[in-house]
């Protein structure tokens, strides 16, 4: 307002000069009117002036924002980076992965099972009144199945394995002849009893190998299963457990064949081994399970009863977790080796692991308490009352049975149940 007031003033003052001086009114009118316009154009630029700052602080504000917004992104790109960061360390991991310092566990659904079957084995298990005291399924290297139903163990507390110990001495005399500590499978058993006086030493006897020992072919005289284990004229238990010296006391049985000839399960030859390891390693047979075995695989809960001689009972004695069971079947499943490195010869696992001598019908029997289910490529570590490590490797399967299953042989049924639950629940 004032404005326009000045401009008027100057129009009026405009006019008194142009009457007092005679200015033409052609040229007032011009003056006036290029006045007008001016004015007009002051207005119009400072109208866009005014849109310019508006323009301006808009512009500012969307920067702040834009700013804002890609700050945003940056630290959720950062975040993303970090969670694909750990991905990519828990694949390693998962890639890496051994169960040397513990298993992983897993839902069977997620390894491909179905976890129903494995549910109405239990029911089998509750109907058939089996003394059944844990049951670990590893499948793809997780436990997907772990139970134990009975009331006196735990997943931490050992039991004992009876002679599934055969097969982990077996294994040691693998791991010493790889070490060189013993020549191999082939070498004489007797050569490595220099120091001892053997009874009954003939052409035959002399000619057994370790390999004979190993597959239960020895010859010696000797009838393991006529008695029960609780009767003292069991074999097995009046030679090593009630004679004054075990391992001489096998050394000097008679023969009753060749070797070689015909399988006879004689778990006094498996004690032998024991005392073949300690004898050729300078060992005490635990502490070379503990330090070339148990170590690597990460079981450190392992005990061993040992003879009145201080030699650990070759084959029975030995106390394990069932998840440590579970690792030396995964040891095997991998045909020796353990986070990249060899612990068992691979060439003794193969041979541990198939029928040298059918036993039955559906049974072979490979090295130290290895038996074979033939016509597959299922094989087990067995122990008396239904101690078991199957091993499936066409499904990367592992399954531990720890029991205390009285009276007849129990391995129907437990086969009954790794075939038709277990195995018949992997997709």
């Amino acid at each position: 307002m004032k404005k326009k007031a000045l401009i008027g003033l100057a129009l009026v003052l405009t006019l008194t000069l142009v009457s007092a001086c005679g200015v033409p009114q052609e040229d007032y009118d011009t003056a006036v009117a290029d006045a007008d316009a001016a004015e007009a154009k002051a207005s119009s630029l400072q109208s866009d002036l005014s849109k310019a700052e508006s323009d301006l602080s808009s512009a500012k504000s969307d920067l702040a924002a834009t700013r804002s917004a890609l700050a945003a992104v940056q630290d959720e790109l950062a975040a993303a980076q970090a969670e694909l960061a750990a991905a990519e360390e828990q694949i390693t991991k998962l890639a890496e992965y051994w169960p040397t310092e513990g298993w992983l566990t897993s839902t069977p659904e997620e390894q491909d099972m179905d976890s129903t079957k494995l549910d109405q084995m239990m029911e089998y298990i509750d109907k058939q009144d089996l003394t059944i005291e844990s049951v670990v399924v590893v499948r793809n290297g997780y436990i997907v199945f772990e139970e134990y139903p009975g009331p006196l163990y735990d997943q931490d507390m050992p039991h004992v394995v009876h002679s599934v110990t055969k097969s982990f001495a077996s294994a040691l005399l693998g791991i010493a002849i790889e070490e060189g500590f013993i020549d191999g499978i082939e070498q004489k058993f007797v050569d490595l009893f220099p120091e001892r006086t053997i009874e009954n030493l003939d052409s035959r006897k002399e000619s057994i190998t370790l390999e004979h020992v190993l597959t239960m072919t020895a010859g010696l005289e000797w009838n393991e299963w006529r008695y029960s284990y609780s009767d003292p004229r069991n074999d097995y238990l009046k030679a090593v457990y009630l004679s004054d010296d075990p391992v001489q006391y096998v050394l000097d049985l008679p023969m009753m064949e060749e070797p070689g000839v015909r399988w006879n399960y004689n778990g006094g030859t498996s004690h032998l081994l024991s005392a073949i390891v300690a004898e050729a390693t300078g060992y005490d047979t635990l502490d070379f399970a503990q330090e070339f075995l148990f170590a690597p695989l990460g079981i450190t809960e392992a005990r061993w009863d040992s003879d009145r001689h201080g030699i650990r009972y070759g084959g029975s004695g030995l106390y394990l977790t069932p998840r440590d069971m579970a690792k030396f079947g995964y040891l095997y499943l991998h045909n020796g080796t353990w986070e990249g490195e060899q612990i068992v010869p691979a060439d003794f696992v193969a041979e541990a692991t198939k029928t040298h001598y059918a036993v039955d019908a559906y049974t072979g029997y490979g090295y130290q308490s290895w038996w074979t289910c033939l016509g597959t490529e299922v094989y087990y570590a067995a122990g008396l009352y239904g101690q078991r490590i199957y091993v499936v490797p066409d499904l990367d399967l592992v399954v531990v049975f720890t029991a205390n299953i009285k009276g007849p042989d129990p391995e129907s049924r437990m086969r009954h149940m790794v075939f038709d639950y277990i195995m018949a629940a992997c997709d």
